[in-house]
């Protein structure tokens, strides 16, 4: 995302305390409308979905960084079935608090270039710097906000336009999404796509004079899995 998404840090690090811990799973911020008239509402099953988002290392020192897959599953929110299909609307909340790094499941398989296991301590300072004051600052900006604003296409492969808040300022995207009903109850939406963190309004982490740096360009991998609600 990080949907999503989404500045992520080198292993270098000052230390900064923890984030406090994220807020109850699958809970819907009250910000979040009630549906109207007409309106399928799903609700997004955080315990089978997750937004997953790839940063590589760059520069002269990249072989002493580490790429990375970071993955936001703490989530909240709602997909709203509208006819046309392309009136439907979507919103996301991501917790930042509750970013994972460097899972070893989520790195497997993706080539010689992601290691299974990347040390604790890599992890953990790329995680602090992460959700520190100078990239997403989790204490002041706790979540990530994805809306739907428009589908075009259809019927199960679509143009999204996204507005995407972090750190209270909004940017729009337009992204391929593909949604699928596996049933009369359950919606999956997934999504692959490159996306810049300038985009963002994000600057890509850099130290030594940019000899070590996460590149700009980030893949977001998003799976949703969403129930419909009685």
């Amino acid at each position: 995302m990080v949907w999503l998404a989404l500045l992520l840090a080198g292993c270098p690090s000052a230390r900064r305390p923890p984030p406090a811990a994220p807020g109850e799973p699958g809970a819907l911020p009250a910000v979040i409308a009630p549906p109207g008239p007409g309106v399928a509402r799903y609700r997004i099953d955080p315990a089978e979905s997750l937004v997953a988002i790839v940063a590589r290392r760059g520069g002269a020192l990249a072989a002493f960084g580490h790429n990375h897959v970071i993955a936001a599953r703490t989530m909240a929110g709602v997909i709203d079935l509208r006819e046309p299909l392309v009136a439907s609307r979507l919103e996301l909340h991501l917790s930042v608090a509750g970013f994972t790094v460097d899972e070893p499941a989520l790195r497997s398989g993706r080539g010689e270039d992601f290691p299974d296991v990347v040390p604790d301590e890599d992890r953990a300072a790329t995680r602090r710097n992460m959700l520190g004051k100078d990239l997403l600052d989790a204490a002041q900006h706790p979540d990530i906000v994805v809306r739907l604003e428009s589908l075009a296409g259809g019927p199960q492969h679509f143009a999204a336009r996204l507005a995407v808040v972090v750190r209270d300022a909004r940017r729009v995207i337009d992204v391929p999404v593909t949604l699928a009903r596996r049933s009369a109850g359950l919606l999956q939406l997934s999504a692959r796509f490159p996306l810049d963190q300038t985009a963002l309004g994000l600057v890509p982490y850099s130290a030594l004079l940019g000899a070590l740096k996460v590149e700009n360009t980030l893949d977001i991998e998003v799976d949703l899995t969403a129930r419909r609600v009685p």
